[in-house]
């Protein structure tokens, strides 16, 4: 197991309650990675959508603050049906994620970012739906969504699955996992063969990157201001 502690740390799980208590002194944000595990063809791990939402995380706390919370891995949505797709049904899923968020109530943080990395249509409208009954309900955190399929517009690469879009997002933001030498077949959902149209590359992920930044930056930074209105500080 590779448990090495980051420099600096700023996954929740890793961190002491004092070390916990003193970052989000700093920055009280707290990031949600929201997944799924699913065929992604073989050229991605069944992960894909995780890691996507888990390294978007990583790299906004890193920037902004803040702390980064374990994933939720648990997906709803059946687009792609198969023995290695995992599937919540719909009537539990969102009850389910929408209790996670709950027992984080205690925490003494500001705003509660969630950041979406399936595209079931299901599982996007999710995030949205659950900010709207928390900031409605008592919920002593705002709540925001940051999904980089609503997100980074400006970019001419956008997700899809397994494709172009979604590879080169992968290249850029786990270019480790990434296995392109495989023999890539059609989409089970769409038959078609991946890469018809043009190739994945880096460039194309580091610009949706570089665009989901930007917008995702401006919606924590407007909704914290919202719970904190003065609290503008330098960035580190």
């Amino acid at each position: 197991m590779h448990l090495e502690r980051l420099d600096p740390e700023c996954r929740y799980a890793y961190l002491s309650p004092s070390e916990l208590l003193s970052r989000l002194a700093q920055k009280p944000v707290l990031y949600l990675p929201i997944g799924s595990l699913e065929w992604h063809n073989e050229h991605l791990p069944l992960g894909t959508d995780t890691f996507h939402a888990m390294e978007l995380a990583m790299r906004l706390c890193l920037d902004l603050g803040g702390v980064v919370l374990p994933a939720f891995w648990w997906n709803t949505g059946q687009c792609h049906d198969h023995v290695s797709t995992y599937h919540m049904p719909e009537t539990y899923y969102r009850q389910t994620l929408k209790n996670v968020c709950c027992g984080l109530a205690p925490i003494p943080a500001k705003l509660l970012v969630l950041i979406n990395g399936h595209g079931g249509d299901y599982q996007r409208e999710t995030p949205a739906i659950l900010a709207a009954e928390l900031n409605g309900g008592g919920f002593p955190m705002r709540v925001v969504a940051a999904d980089p399929y609503d997100l980074g517009t400006s970019s001419s690469c956008r997700i899809d699955h397994a494709d172009t879009g979604e590879t080169s997002f992968s290249l850029e933001l786990i270019p480790q996992l990434v296995r392109m030498e495989r023999q890539i077949g059609p989409d089970l959902y769409s038959g078609k063969k991946p890469f018809a149209v043009k190739p994945a590359t880096r460039e194309g992920g580091r610009e949706l990157w570089r665009a989901y930044f930007a917008d995702a930056r401006e919606v924590i930074d407007r909704e914290l201001k919202k719970v904190q209105p003065n609290t503008d500080k330098p960035r580190r």
